[in-house]
């Protein structure tokens, strides 16, 4: 298959070694530093003790490639809007689009999420039939700018945006598993994304705002109270629009605190100076609520305090 990786970072880097080892024709958009590591070194990827190295193409510019067989969209969500229109010359009438981005997508409710997609410039430039979406479980990160390690690796899930049983997703799991990559089809990948957001919604804000690990967020009383309750608004929602979560906040914490003094994605952007996934975390599912009557007035104080905190360092 030709294939072209949107974004080298962490998992879009896993990506795209996992199906370029595979023997499968990759071309990457990347830019600066990674760009010319990767022309010059090649794309590393250590995976359990065991490090490799694969040759892949490499441009700024997706018009670089022309049409493709699949395209993976790996970019942090403030980037899409800007550059959807570019990745429009990567897409012909067959090609399968796999967005693995944090938080709530663009397409989730339907209806234009004017948070996540404020021009409809992504609705606009990916067509939604050819969307596939997506769940990543998987922890990985760059030693270098070409090198990836992975942590863990656990799988995607993906499933056709509208719901239910379907051939085409089916196959797409197929191909992810032959090339060494996990992959479970479901009848509902929203309620699959909805329950991801609903652990990292408050616990990425709440990180980023504090410049704290998880486990000294959890090992504070108040703090932890505050999340808890957040996520109760959360699942409250997520009743309102068949994403259901039987689970309570603690249950999700006490899984959370196995994982020990992990930083978050989102304390991670803002000790690296880069945007900040407001919107697609805190924005969209804001904004879902109001659209279906549910108060969500813990989430709106940690938005607030987001918010200001990243137009303060310039991270929006």
């Amino acid at each position: 298959m030709n294939i072209c990786v949107v974004g080298a970072g962490a998992i879009g880097g896993w990506i795209a070694a996992r199906l370029a080892l595979a023997g499968n024709d990759v071309s990457v958009v990347a830019r600066g530093e990674t760009q010319a590591a990767i022309d010059c070194e090649g794309l590393l990827l250590t995976d359990a003790g065991d490090t490799r190295c694969v040759a892949v193409a490499t441009s700024e510019d997706p018009a670089a490639f022309g049409v493709q067989d699949l395209v993976v969209i790996a970019l942090k969500a403030p980037i899409l809007p800007r550059l959807a229109p570019s990745i429009d010359a990567l897409i012909g009438p067959g090609t399968q689009i796999v967005p693995m981005i944090n938080g709530v997508p663009w397409w989730f409710t339907g209806d234009p999420l004017w948070s996540v997609d404020p021009d409809v410039a992504i609705a606009d430039a990916l067509p939604i039939e050819q969307v596939a979406g997506c769940v990543v479980h998987a922890s990985c990160y760059r030693s270098a700018p070409n090198h990836i390690v992975v942590k863990q690796a656990e799988k995607l899930i993906l499933g056709e945006p509208a719901g239910g049983p379907s051939e085409r997703i089916e196959r797409l799991c197929t191909f992810f598993e032959n090339c060494g990559i996990g992959c479970e089809a479901s009848s509902n990948v929203r309620r699959a994304i909805w329950y991801k957001l609903w652990g990292n919604a408050t616990i990425n804000p709440m990180s980023a705002l504090t410049r704290s690990t998880a486990d000294q967020l959890l090992d504070d009383p108040v703090i932890r109270a505050l999340m808890a309750r957040a996520m109760d608004e959360l699942a409250a929602v997520g009743a309102q629009i068949d994403c259901p979560i039987s689970e309570t906040a603690e249950d999700r914490m006490a899984v959370t605190a196995r994982l020990g003094a992990f930083r978050s994605s989102m304390l991670q952007d803002v000790e690296a100076g880069r945007p900040i996934e407001l919107e697609a975390l805190l924005g969209a599912p804001r904004e879902i609520a109001n659209r279906v009557g549910v108060a969500t007035p813990q989430l709106d104080r940690i938005y607030a305090l987001t918010r200001l905190m990243g137009e303060n360092l310039g991270l929006l």
